[in-house]
């Protein structure tokens, strides 16, 4: 959650010839369109993986009419791409779209919309802007930038501008420099950025469909959801942060400022931030966290999903001014485990944890916190749930004990909760409880 100044930097991008022409004009295809790309010399009838019509990625989408089916044949492409229009990408073979050694500023609508020009310019592997949809199947996006880059606005794959992005079966194994760079600490790199709330205009929206997908090898966020009117849906997907090698506090996925997310079993782990490179990491400083929604839209959901192997599993924070009159976000029959702080972490709004498996290695199951600043109180639901094996409690109400503290309250029932340090902990001075059939 720790998020630094962001700061300039001016780059400046070399440009990349291709050797790419059409072997036929896009008007002489009847129906719909497939164009063909391979590391192969061009030559007619341009219709294979050894009869290319392209050898860059970038020109065939160019040349493309909207609708075209873009077949890219095994290699790695080493090109930054700009999707403007809606087409499919199919991967035909191992296919990786790899960032260039000197990286462009990415100039289109999206990246450049009334709300960008506060911070560094966008950089991204891939962007996909404007009313489109891009389909890519079996395509791997590795965006790595130099090891010496500290620079806040660099995406794999941003998708804005009321866009979709399917995603399938693909992966992105890089967003950001690598691990143990002098600048891992920087708080740029997200793998799929979907929508933009610090754009001004309806350039903030975007859609990421992600399903059968791995990602990892970002800096800061694997997937980040962001801005009114944005959403995705995330299913079989793996998503893998970096582990106790981190001197950041990474995020598996982020959902925040009023976009909504839906995850399935998918599986979200190795987002920890280490307190020997950070002091400051840890259970009462910068954590870093599976999956956190940050503001979310009602209707965020993360179900039937394995969190493990993070600092904390899921936070839920709403930073609405008036308290949600229904749950805002469920998290229901996920397993949750070895994961080093808190399991669930509740903080102002209402969530509902239904059916949830804990267990093993955390200090806390659930906890739900109290302090003076909040805007409301924190509201939790937590039915049918197996909590095990926590060092401090399965349920914890942790107050600053303030007289200005928002009145909260804990629906806690039919769990089983007794294979703990503590079965349940409350400081609190008005925090309403009710708890039924727990064993």
């Amino acid at each position: 959650m720790h998020r630094l100044k962001r700061t300039t930097i001016t780059l400046v991008a070399a440009g990349m010839a291709v050797a790419a022409s059409f072997v036929t004009a896009p008007s002489a295809f009847a129906g719909p369109v497939a164009l063909w790309v391979s590391p192969h010399t061009i030559s007619s009838p341009g219709n294979s993986c050894t009869h290319p019509g392209f050898n860059s990625i970038q020109a065939a989408i160019s040349g493309a009419p909207s609708g075209a089916t873009i077949n890219v044949c095994a290699g790695t492409y080493t090109e930054q791409l700009t999707i403007t229009k809606t087409l499919s990408l199919v991967g035909q073979g191992v296919v990786t779209v790899a960032l260039p050694a000197v990286v462009a500023n990415s100039t289109t609508s999206c990246d450049t919309a009334p709300g960008t020009g506060a911070y560094s310019p966008d950089q991204d592997g891939v962007v996909v802007c404007g009313h489109v949809t891009v389909k890519a199947t079996g395509i791997t996006v590795s965006a790595a930038w130099p090891t010496d880059t500290c620079y806040d606005s660099e995406y794999g794959i941003l998708v804005a501008g009321g866009a979709t992005l399917d995603f399938t079966n693909s992966a992105l194994t890089a967003a950001g420099v690598p691990v143990g760079s002098p600048d891992f600490g920087c708080q740029g790199g997200v793998g799929i950025q979907a929508g933009m709330a610090w754009v001004t205009t309806s350039s903030k929206v975007g859609h990421a469909v992600l399903s059968g997908d791995a990602i990892s090898g970002y800096q800061k966020n694997g997937i980040t959801v962001d801005g009114s009117g944005s959403t995705a849906t995330v299913t079989g997907t793996t998503v893998t942060g970096a582990g106790l090698a981190v001197n950041t506090a990474q995020n598996g996925i982020q959902v925040s400022n009023g976009a909504k997310a839906e995850i399935s079993h998918s599986t979200v782990q190795g987002n920890e931030c280490s307190t020997v490179l950070v002091p400051s990491c840890g259970l009462n400083g910068y954590q870093a966290i599976g999956i956190l929604f940050y503001g979310p839209h009602a209707g965020s959901s993360v179900t039937s999903s394995t969190i493990k192997g993070n600092d904390l599993g899921v936070y839920n924070v709403e930073d609405t001014r008036t308290a949600p009159a229904a749950s805002v976000v469920t998290i229901n029959g996920d397993t949750l485990r070895n994961n080093r702080d808190e399991s669930v972490y509740l903080d102002q709004g209402w969530a509902t944890v239904d059916h949830d498996v804990i267990h093993a290695a955390s200090t806390v199951g659930i906890e739900l916190v109290q302090y003076n600043g909040q805007a409301y109180g924190t509201k939790g639901v937590a039915l049918h749930d197996t909590i095990s094996g926590m060092s401090v409690a399965a349920v914890q109400i942790n107050s600053d004990r303030s007289a200005s503290d928002k009145r909260g309250s804990l629906v806690l029932e039919h769990s089983n909760i007794s294979s703990n340090a503590s079965p349940f902990l409350n400081n609190s001075l008005n925090f309403s409880v009710t708890q039924l059939g727990n064993t």
